[in-house]
Formats: structure tokens, sequence, C-alpha cells
């Protein structure tokens, strides 16, 4: 019995992993197709105490880091309308260890 369910949990996950796998090779597929598009900046405005600012900051560059196909050139851009000193000093520093990410101090230049 005990060895029954221990296939079904086998099979399960891997029938989980194949359709990852699938979701992922379409997603790239997808992503592929746009050609006309050369450069993309993400930008994000933060504001107030954040505590865990290097957390967030390693989490956009992954999400950055999946937009970089092909020829696409992204950067990431963050905007401080607000920001805490403290907060502010490590988004700083996080910017000269990665050069893909700048740091704005105000929105006042926004074209939109």
């Amino acid at each position: 019995m005990m060895i029954h369910m221990a296939w079904v949990l086998l099979s399960f996950f891997a029938v989980i992993g194949i359709l990852e796998c699938l979701l992922g090779v379409l997603e790239l597929l997808s992503l592929r197709r746009v050609h006309s598009v050369k450069k993309a900046v993400l930008r994000i405005e933060l504001a107030g105490d954040e505590s865990r600012v290097d957390y967030l900051l390693n989490t956009l560059c992954v999400k950055l880091d999946r937009m970089n196909i092909g020829s696409l050139e992204a950067t990431l851009e963050i905007a401080d309308v607000g920001l805490s000193p403290e907060a502010s000093r490590a988004v700083k520093e996080y910017c000269e260890k990665n050069p893909w990410v700048l740091f704005t101090d105000s929105s006042k230049d926004d074209i939109i």
C-alpha cells in the first residue's frame, strides 16, 4: 500500500514538472517573437522605510533577468519618492554593485 502511494506522489510531481517545462518553453518562444523591442526599462517607485530593500531588489533583478532574452536589453530603474535615508543608502550601494540598476532621486523628470 505504501509503495502505491509513493508511486502516485511521484507520478503527480512528474506531471507537474513536465507541465512546468512546457510552460517555460512556451514562454521562451513567445518572448522570442518580439524583435522590434530592443530595450526595456522596469521602473519601480519606492517610498517609506523599506527594511528589506536588498531582498526586494534581488527579486526584481531575477524578474528582470527573465526579460533579458536574445537582443532585448532590460534595465531596472528605482525612483526615490520618499525613501528613508537608510533605505536610500542601501539602494545606492546596490546600484554601485549592479550596473543594470539605476537610481533616480525624484520623479520630477518623468515624461509620462
